[in-house]
């Protein structure tokens, strides 16, 4: 014990994490349910060998993103999960490396499809030459780059980007930056099903509608996109387990984008 209290601070701050990332996971699977009451301080001492540190700032961790509350006598308590901050990164994070993630890839891609299509509509009537011409590249760097590869993955992200971008609101921009961590790994999957040429396709159409100021069809084909790239992940993710593969190579994409 007193090595960790005089461990250094980038240590310390490895171990809370770790220790926060293991319980958050563990909550958003389900495997510790709502209203669950953690072990205590002392507990999660002994179990995981680290200080009382550690523990407090892990648990401040999860409770800054609403998983938990902490509070006298009735120690850390897990709250509803319609209490939680699910766009928070880590939160979005925990939920893709859970093997049993189809609810969140649901409610994922449902969210996406309130939002972009408006966004696209929104676009073709506000975009301005300098961010239609970002969006131009971002095409070009999907086509140019190997699928699946970061580099085409990146400049798909960047598409999407730019389109909540070029709406001119800030909340929406800020919402695109919110989910981009599980974006990354969705649209990983996609690139993985879909033939590069026919998602290149989909994007275009997009693109060329909102550059042409037709944001109806805009609004069309972003819909159709999401709806195929759902589609896509929808089988990377569940087909496996429906045959009763375990799906271990999405998990650890999933851990590896956090």
């Amino acid at each position: 014990m007193l090595y960790q209290a005089l461990a250094p601070e980038g240590e310390r701050s490895n171990r809370t994490m770790t220790l926060a990332s293991d319980f958050g996971r563990r909550i958003a699977s389900g495997e510790i349910e709502a209203g669950a009451v953690l072990p205590t301080e002392k507990e999660l001492q002994v179990s995981h060998g680290v200080s009382r540190t550690v523990v407090r700032e892990a648990i401040r961790h999860l409770a800054a993103k609403g998983l938990v509350t902490v509070g006298p006598k009735v120690g850390t308590k897990v709250r509803d999960r319609l209490e939680w901050n699910m766009l928070d990164a880590d939160v979005m994070n925990w939920h893709m490396s859970d093997p049993v993630r189809r609810g969140f890839v649901d409610a994922l891609y449902e969210m996406r499809l309130i939002n972009e299509p408006a966004a696209a509509r929104l676009a073709a009537r506000r975009i301005d030459e300098p961010t239609a011409a970002r969006l131009r590249r971002a095409l070009a760097g999907m086509a140019e780059n190997e699928r699946g590869s970061p580099e085409l993955i990146a400049a798909d992200l960047d598409f999407h980007r730019v389109i909540l971008e070029a709406t001119g609101n800030p909340i929406l921009v800020s919402l695109g930056a919110m989910i981009e961590r599980s974006l990354k790994v969705s649209f990983s999957l996609s690139w993985r099903r879909n033939p590069q040429d026919e998602t290149i396709r989909q994007h275009e159409r997009v693109m060329n509608a909102i550059l042409a100021g037709d944001g109806e069809a805009a609004s069309l084909f972003m819909r159709r996109l999401i709806e195929s790239a759902y589609d896509d992940v929808s089988a990377a993710l569940f087909q496996g387990a429906r045959s009763g593969e375990n799906d271990t190579e999405p998990a650890r994409e999933a851990r590896a984008a956090t």
